[in-house]
């Protein structure tokens, strides 16, 4: 009954939201009443940590065993970080678009702290913000298509290789420009606003 319970809150809370489901619902849908879900779980809030603590675990333990000297490559942390998520997949969404899950109490500034962490150890040994802006969005890229919608297959090892690829390259600091002008998403933005 406990995994019934689980699958089934994973799918309304996914399409409801945390906040759209109630015990009560869950528990006509199993059938049972509001008492037999309370037996497995004191409350919604035991439920959804159910669910979510051990992605976030994984998530602390690939960070703790990435916090070496020598340091990981990125290559080595982006992979083992996609594997953690591909292994949690079918919680990655509710986490990533479910705002009552981004600011739960406990949840939320675990996740922000579990960033920062990774954002770090994916900047270093640079501190500079444009660093830190690349590292940010080597994390979303590795994230973003966990979330696509159709979803992406991303059991194939070679998807996985090139979404890895992708995350490593969007670290790498930008060129000049060939004319010494600003990158493209300057000129778009410089001839947005001359058009205005």
């Amino acid at each position: 009954m406990d995994r019934r319970i689980a699958h089934l809150a994973l799918d309304r809370f996914r399409v409801s939201g945390f906040v759209g489901t109630s015990i009560a619902d869950l528990a006509g849908a199993l059938g049972v009443s509001k008492a037999a879900i309370y037996y497995h779980y004191r409350s919604k809030d035991a439920l959804l940590h159910r669910l979510v603590d051990p992605l976030l675990d994984a998530i602390d333990a690939c960070i703790q065993d990435h916090t070496t000297t020598p340091p990981p490559t990125s290559r080595q942390l982006l992979g083992a970080y996609l594997a953690v998520l591909l292994t949690h997949r079918q919680v990655v969404p509710l986490i990533a678009t479910d705002v009552a899950v981004l600011n739960h109490p406990r949840i939320g500034p675990r996740l922000r702290a579990q960033n920062h962490q990774l954002r770090t150890l994916l900047a270093a040994p640079n501190t500079s913000g444009s660093a830190r802006v690349r590292a940010e969005a080597a994390l979303g890229a590795i994230w973003r298509p966990l979330i696509a919608q159709p979803p992406l297959d991303l059991t194939d090892p070679t998807h996985q290789r090139i979404l890895v690829d992708a995350a490593v390259a969007t670290l790498q600091p930008s060129r000049p420009h060939p004319d010494g002008g600003p990158g493209p998403a300057a000129q778009s933005t410089r001839t947005a606003s001359t058009r205005n």
